[in-house]
């Protein structure tokens, strides 16, 4: 490998349908990628699938429908302990391809680094997942339900990731495993009016273990819940809602300390990865991708994830600085967080106040010119300064080469891609890495990184 980390996230439908070797030779070629960094698991078509907001201009220009899984082959040996045994995607596209077997040799001759990838993805709204079995990881909502997605505390779950993690990095030739973070809290799942999850019987035994009392802090969620409902619905009480959302904490400090609960679970879980990676070879990496959402445009998850408690056991850090659709995404955040937390500010003053509170105002528009401006590219420069400040690790800025949006915005350009990679470096990034899906990327773009790396004489 050359001195500068190049890789990319990408998807084995990309392989299934431009060939491996066609891929890796466009890889080499235009960006000069030197690491890949393969979806070999996921439920999610942003993260596994073909484009998802328009076809770039290689692929198969159709959607795919992905019903996901697993796109390599388990070895049962490393499932005793889990019921999940058998979860490969049954999507007939992928029927006699295993992305690990045949991907990985391909590229290990090319001198290509491979590394696994998997995101929790963000959202934890209704969505049905095929696999049988995967029912039994699932956590419970504030209301008692159960939740959408699978419990951080259920051993089930945790016996699953070890298998893996076996599995992935006893039978085949990997650099390492990037984990991408992308859960949020209960309470807020609560408030930005999703289907939270933190509270099944593994969380109320370790709540009681903590002395929390169990009813007060879910009579605390469902208040702030109910509060927010009627807040998105019109209701502007006298006191104002964020002056009773403060009140209900107060009346129910048992809240937070679930959040705490709750967080520390969260930062149990990605250690005993890491020390899963190690384990098997001190020399295999774990990396580390941190959402957009905690790192820029939410105070709270700003708040709530330290980035440089990660640094102990991360060993590098991919931050999703995607410049150019940020200011539609940061536009469409405050907006949500207008209709329910700071309903009592107008659109304006919510979007002002949440840019000068976490340091955007020198690099966002103003709110009505945001989609269309995206970020300025320093901002790819500090943030990635800032987190190795904080961390002392190596960082690979996430730069969006096509990753979409679901309204207006600005267009990913080979001048916008160019820029971020700059300022990536600039910031003292240690690479890049391509985001967010090899198919969702214009070879325009994959070209531009590769100029902008061979002008800094890294290629």
């Amino acid at each position: 490998m050359s001195e500068v980390f190049v890789g990319i996230q990408i998807g084995a439908i990309s392989f299934i349908d431009e060939g491996v070797e066609q891929v890796l030779d466009i890889l080499q070629e235009t960006a000069g990628v030197n690491a890949l960094l393969i979806s070999a698991l996921s439920w999610s078509i942003g993260n596994a699938g073909r484009a998802a907001f328009g076809f770039p201009d290689h692929g198969v220009q159709a959607a795919d429908n992905l019903r996901g899984g697993g796109f390599f082959q388990p070895d049962r040996r490393y499932y005793k302990n889990t019921h999940l045994d058998q979860f490969a995607a049954p999507d007939e596209l992928y029927a006699g391809f295993d992305t690990l077997a045949d991907v990985i040799p391909a590229a290990r001759r090319r001198g290509m680094a491979v590394y696994t990838y998997y995101c929790e993805t963000s959202s934890s709204a209704i969505r049905s997942i095929w696999q049988p079995g995967f029912q039994h990881f699932l956590d419970r909502d504030h209301l008692g339900r159960m939740a959408t997605r699978p419990s951080l505390l259920n051993p089930e779950y945790q016996a699953f990731w070890h298998s893996v993690f076996a599995d992935w990095l006893n039978n085949h030739d990997l650099r390492g495993i990037m984990w991408g973070i992308e859960r949020q809290s209960p309470l807020m799942d609560i408030f930005r009016g999703d289907s939270s999850t933190g509270f099944d019987r593994y969380y109320v035994a370790e709540a009681r273990s903590r002395g929390i009392d169990v009813e007060r802090a879910l009579a605390g969620y469902r208040a702030i819940d109910d509060l927010l409902r009627r807040a998105r619905a019109g209701e502007r009480p006298k006191d104002g809602i964020f002056v009773l959302l403060l009140r209900q904490l107060l009346l129910h400090p048992e809240v937070l300390m679930w959040e705490k609960l709750w967080l520390d679970s969260h930062h149990a879980f990605y250690r005993e990865l890491a020390g899963l990676v190690k384990f098997y070879d001190p020399a295999h990496e774990f990396g580390l991708g941190i959402w957009q959402v905690i790192n820029t445009y939410n105070p709270y998850l700003r708040a709530q994830y330290d980035q440089s408690a990660y640094a102990p056991y991360a060993d590098w850090f991919k931050p999703v600085l995607y410049h150019t659709p940020a200011g539609a995404r940061f536009a469409d955040f405050a907006a949500a967080w207008q209709a329910g937390v700071l309903a009592d500010a107008s659109p304006d003053a919510a979007y002002d106040g949440l840019a000068r509170l976490l340091g955007l105002d020198n690099f966002a528009a103003r709110r009505e010119e945001a989609a269309l401006a995206g970020f300025k590219p320093d901002y790819v420069k500090e943030w990635t300064a800032r987190l190795i400040a904080e961390t002392g690790k190596p960082v690979y800025p996430g730069i969006g080469v096509g990753v979409g949006h679901h309204g207006t915005s600005k267009a990913i350009t080979p001048q916008e891609v160019s820029e971020g990679v700059q300022a990536g470096l600039d910031g003292g990034a240690s690479g890049v890495m391509i985001s967010r899906n090899y198919s969702e990327a214009e070879l325009r773009n994959l070209r531009a990184v590769g100029a902008a790396l061979r002008e800094r004489g890294l290629l």
